[in-house]
């Protein structure tokens, strides 16, 4: 009897120490990785605060394909400079911000995306070029990676530009591209497809993705298996904006989308969806404040002070949260 209760306690042991190693293992992970989260998390919290996330206003986010480096848009509307800022994560922390090379005073550049293979930026700006269509409008750009540098970019131009405004380019793995245009007068989101070296005329996606209200801001799988994009003003939603997400049946047709409810969307601003290569994290942009925080900076000028210096004063800035595509398939 004795001998089995020694056996039964060792049996213990052994399975305490393997539950200790793997979340060890897990730790590691994530400090090894910039967007690996130690737990499930179905709500979402602010992506690295006061690294990444911190009081300047910061919009969309893509990554490397190795997912060490994030890059994304920062923007200061008094100053009026936009621009594109990148921060590489070593030693289980991102280092200090960083504009892209082509960053300037006078001309914004705006909504990057790096293609599936990470050797394009795309992005959207207002900068002149031969060709360009008539009138005050942003087109799509592309930068290319050479030798560990970004070039300087190139207009991607007809047919995908247009007298309208293109925004948000994502490219999938077949060279696809996705962007939201107002050249019909509305914003909505379009695909232009790759063929033959390249790219087709348009096509304006289904009205059940297109409705009357604004669409933009379409982050589509690598695979083309689904997609989250933003719609505006939308009387039935949570808030400002509000993160959609639909899955693509054929060709040609996406299932209707289903709003990603409150866990995910808040009474603010929420937009610019990005989803790791895995499918595992959904990344995005809100303008959410922390309930009470407005109390707790007027309590004392002290606090003010440092409540409009850090990520809490309501600047948009980045969440992540686990994603799980099945709870929303059709």
């Amino acid at each position: 009897m004795k001998n089995r209760f020694i056996a039964f306690l060792l049996i213990i042991s052994l399975a305490c120490s393997d539950k200790k190693e793997a979340s060890k293992k897990r730790h590691l992970e994530t400090l090894s990785h910039p967007y690996k989260i130690d737990s499930i998390l179905h709500k979402p919290i602010k992506f690295h605060p006061e690294v990444v996330s911190t009081h300047v206003d910061k919009f969309n986010t893509s990554f490397s394909p190795d997912g060490q480096t994030i890059y994304y848009t920062v923007t200061a509307q008094k100053l009026g400079v936009t621009g594109i800022a990148f921060q590489k994560f070593e030693k289980a922390t991102f280092g200090s911000p960083e504009f892209v090379p082509f960053v300037s005073s006078d001309i914004p550049v705006t909504d990057v995306q790096i293609s599936p293979d990470g050797n394009l930026m795309l992005f959207s700006s207002f900068k002149d070029y031969e060709g360009k269509p008539e009138g005050f409008n942003f087109n799509i750009w592309t930068s290319e990676l050479k030798n560990g540098q970004w070039q300087e970019p190139k207009p991607l131009g007809f047919p995908v530009s247009s007298s309208g405004n293109e925004f948000y380019p994502v490219m999938t793995n077949n060279k696809n591209l996705y962007f939201s245009s107002d050249k019909e007068g509305n914003s909505d989101i379009y695909l232009s497809r790759f063929l033959d070296g390249e790219y087709q005329e348009p096509v304006r996606l289904p009205d059940n993705i297109n409705s009357k209200k604004r669409e933009a801001d379409a982050f589509v799988a690598n695979d083309e298996s689904f997609m989250i994009f933003v719609r505006v003003d939308e009387p039935e939603g949570y808030g400002k904006s509000d993160l959609y997400i639909s899955f693509k049946k054929n060709q040609t047709e996406w299932s209707d989308p289903i709003n990603m409810g409150k866990d995910v969307n808040s009474n603010e601003i929420d937009g610019s969806p990005y989803v790791t290569s895995d499918k595992a994290y959904l990344i995005f942009t809100s303008g959410r404040i922390t309930k009470g925080i407005k109390k707790s900076a007027a309590k004392s000028y002290k606090n003010f002070i440092s409540t409009i210096s850090s990520s809490k004063n309501g600047s948009l800035n980045f969440y992540i949260m686990n994603l799980d595509l099945d709870k929303y398939r059709p």
